[in-house]
């Protein structure tokens, strides 16, 4: 079984030099898990299409962890504009299939903002997990015994609260949050984060909420339309009382939390690399939406997602001012 960093053979160096090209390629035949998601195939074929309107994709990293036998890329897509970007993620825990899903659905939408201001799609972060329905990269399931390996782990590059010049842990805990977080700051000069939207879902609720990272807390414009958009397709959203990590939630919208996210990363001010404080992406505008992945169809909450990254695109490309 072949680990991160095991040599390549004949085939996988011609997988590393298609993915260099113009659009992403993958190996074919990579099994699913069955439960109604689109195969990896299909997800990447779908955000290949973008290269044909002008957008550069990009390899962050082949992830190819313990128990796996074909590495499989971590991509990015950007947009032919640079400047102040939006910035959508998703796939990050193996076991949320519907925000990749609703990427692919919502694709055109997706070009057309594209078009029209600059964006950075990161459509797939933990390609591994999805075909597995593997929440971690070590793990299938959370475990109070051993630390899941979140691809989306930041803890590496956000201030310790006892000491701000110091990280809040010495190493990234993977090599795939290593490079998706290295890649994340390299791009801020090119495409400075503004709105970062990372959609996620939670099997272990009923009601979805939405999290705002950015400085408007639970009174972002943005979050409550987020809010409506799920509330449309009849996603049951919790209006108030506390998440089941002990969140205040406020009219379905959880303010900045903790919690050593790329979401808090996102909306960080501040980070320290090689030991060195610098300046962090500090998006306004950071989102991370929780739908009921155990109370849905899976149908369903890819609608739901679909159609708030439809509506994001529409008002992004008709507004001038606001976000």
């Amino acid at each position: 079984m072949a680990g991160i960093g095991s040599p390549c053979d004949d085939a996988d160096m011609v997988l590393a030099s298609a993915l260099l090209a113009a659009a992403v390629a993958i190996p074919s035949g990579i099994a699913t898990h069955a439960d109604g998601r689109a195969p990896v195939e299909s997800i990447y074929r779908a955000v290949n299409s973008l290269v044909d309107r002008g957008w550069t994709a990009e390899v962050i990293a082949q992830s190819a962890p313990a128990g796996t036998t074909t590495p499989l890329p971590i991509v990015a897509l950007r947009s032919p504009k640079t400047g102040p970007a939006v910035w959508i993620l998703a796939g990050i825990h193996g076991e949320e299939p519907a925000g990749p899903n609703a990427i692919a659905t919502a694709i055109e939408d997706i070009a057309r903002l594209g078009a029209e201001r600059p964006v950075v799609l990161l459509p797939l972060l933990n390609p591994q997990g999805y075909a597995r329905n593997w929440r971690y990269l070590n793990v299938p399931v959370y475990s109070e015994e051993i630390d899941g390996q979140s691809v989306g782990d930041s803890s590496h590059l956000l201030p310790s609260t006892d000491d701000p010049a110091r990280p809040r842990a010495p190493s990234a805990s993977s090599p795939e949050a290593a490079a998706i977080t290295a890649w994340i700051l390299a791009r801020q000069a090119e495409y400075p984060a503004v709105i970062s939207l990372d959609l996620h879902e939670d099997n272990l609720i009923d009601e979805g909420y939405v999290y705002s990272q950015g400085v408007h807390g639970a009174t972002e414009e943005l979050a409550i339309t987020a809010v409506g958009v799920l509330r449309d397709n009849k996603v049951p959203i919790k209006q108030d009382g506390k998440t089941r990590f002990g969140e205040p939630v406020e009219r379905g919208i959880i303010g900045p939390v903790s919690d050593s996210s790329i979401d808090e990363l996102m909306s960080a001010r501040q980070v320290v690399v090689d030991g060195a404080i610098r300046a962090g992406p500090g998006a306004e505008t950071v989102l991370v939406l929780e739908t009921p992945a155990a109370a849905l169809p899976l149908a369903q909450r890819v609608a739901a997602q679909a159609a708030l990254l439809q509506l994001l695109s529409k008002n992004l490309i008709t507004t001038t001012g606001g976000y």
